[in-house]
């Protein structure tokens, strides 16, 4: 609707523009052509009057009859010579010289016609000048009328309504046909921007033409195409920021989830020994026996002690800031170390530690966090294993892959595929009583799964025929 204005617009401008300058036109020809032609009459006829004087000094009067002649045949003129007597000589006239004429000694007929004021003559050209022939001084008397050119203006009058009717058909048309032919590119683009507007970036505008027209369809174009490219690219940013932000909330969550499973924790025990504490002030029943109860506290502290620094421990792998401290390792003297430091625990419940490791195998990582790792992952194995079994330890390097699979399995147990899938989140304990004697404190795994994430290493525990089966797989180095 907007474009069909603009058409109706351009329509009614420039009908009126050509309208105006047809009128313009014919009020110029009206008023001005009778002035413009009678200046150009005035100057045609003296100037025909000064070349007939001069050509006719040096001419006798018979030989210069034919310069008046043609002067009174062009210019619609009538030519008298008279002479002082007023009688005259010659006239353009022949029909009237003949008819009146009475020959003169000389020759020449002698007409006696009174001469008529000019002002006898409306819109007339009268000129009284003398002219020098070689045998004869006379007067030479030129009259022509301007009434053709009035007669033009009153016909041109005459003939308005029929001009005006021409100019108005040729003027509208004209209008119609060049509105038209402006405003249909910009109809045309018009669209395709209404199209961009509501983010329709599929048709591409096509207006051949080397002028603005043109230049604004290719300026258009490349807006498609640079609101298409960011709408696209700010599509992709708000897609990064929304799964950042999902991640962002499910990071929170978990948080929010392991501090409160922390306060829980440390709830407990906290209350344990205030209740102990309690009963040993005021010698309640059992309580008497302060030294047993005494070891029991100190037992707990330290329980509580190494919970806090497990946790500080994952504190500082969520950080950003914490740097790996990366140095060669060998692998068979950090797992003889670990089985060196946890046989006191394989011991008490019989468990044999059956190791086979390559001595020559060597990984590029940091060694604390690496052996921390395998140290959870060997004890939680003696932890769930039932007395009397046994745990295999093996790790060998898979050449094609450059990397190295260590296997922790021990016998003589199985876990649930429910309790697999939730087995590495903080806290999560198979045993549900939460007894410290059956179980850790529930952070061995998550520490795993925290240090591996670390390293880069790809972790699984599996079910198999001899029991459960724990797989790391290191890489040769971390760049």
């Amino acid at each position: 609707m907007r474009m069909k204005r603009i058409t109706y617009k351009l329509f009614l401008i420039t009908s009126f523009i050509l309208l105006a300058f047809a009128c313009l036109i014919y009020l110029t020809l009206y008023f001005f052509l009778p002035t413009f032609y009678e200046q150009y009459k005035t100057d045609q006829l003296q100037t025909g009057i000064v070349e007939m004087i001069d050509e006719s000094k040096d001419l006798p009067i018979q030989n210069a009859l034919p310069l008046f002649d043609e002067y009174a045949q062009k210019n619609n003129a009538m030519i008298y010579l008279h002479n002082k007597e007023g009688i005259i000589i010659y006239a353009s006239f022949l029909s009237v010289i003949q008819g009146n004429a009475h020959p003169s000694p000389n020759g020449m007929y002698d007409i006696t016609v009174p001469l008529r004021n000019s002002n006898d003559l409306p819109n007339s050209f009268d000129v009284t000048m003398p002219i020098q022939f070689q045998d004869a001084n006379l007067t030479l008397v030129v009259s022509a009328t301007y009434q053709p050119i009035n007669e033009a203006s009153q016909v041109l009058a005459l003939f308005l309504p029929y001009i005006s009717i021409i100019v108005v058909i040729i003027g509208i048309g004209s209008a119609y046909l060049y509105s038209r032919f402006i405003t249909r590119p910009l109809i045309y683009i018009n669209k395709a921007a209404q199209k961009m507007a509501n983010l329709d970036f599929s048709e591409r505008i096509e207006v051949r033409a080397n002028d603005e027209m043109g230049e604004l369809s290719n300026s258009l174009n490349d807006l498609s195409r640079n609101l298409q490219q960011s709408m696209l690219d700010l599509q992709d940013a708000n897609q990064k920021l929304k799964s950042e932000m999902e991640k962002e909330r499910e990071v929170e969550k978990k948080r929010r989830d392991f501090f409160a499973i922390v306060a829980h924790e440390l709830k407990t025990p906290l209350t344990i020994m205030k209740g102990h504490l309690e009963g040993m002030m005021y010698n309640i029943g059992p309580y008497k026996d302060r030294d047993t109860y005494l070891q029991k506290n100190f037992q707990t502290v330290q329980d509580m002690e190494q919970l806090v620094r497990e946790i500080i421990g994952i504190s500082k792998l969520e950080q950003h800031t914490f740097k790996l401290q990366l140095e060669e390792v060998n692998l068979a003297e950090l797992i003889d170390t670990i089985t060196k430091n946890l046989g006191f625990f394989a011991s008490q419940k019989d468990i044999h530690l059956i190791k086979k490791i390559d001595s020559q195998l060597s990984v590029h990582t940091d060694r604390f966090l690496l052996e921390k790792a395998c140290k959870n992952i060997i004890h939680n194995a003696i932890m769930y294993s039932p007395n009397g079994e046994k745990i295999y330890i093996e790790v060998k390097q898979n050449s094609l892959l450059h990397q190295i699979n260590f296997r922790v399995i021990n016998t003589g147990v199985k876990i649930n595929e429910e309790d697999i899938q939730h087995i590495f989140k903080p806290f999560y304990r198979i045993e549900k009583s939460r007894n410290r004697n059956t179980g850790g404190s529930g952070l061995g795994l998550f520490i795993v799964k925290q240090i591996s994430e670390a390293l880069f290493i790809t972790y699984s525990i599996n079910n198999t025929e001899q029991g459960v089966e724990f797989l790391v797989i290191l890489p040769l180095s971390i760049k």
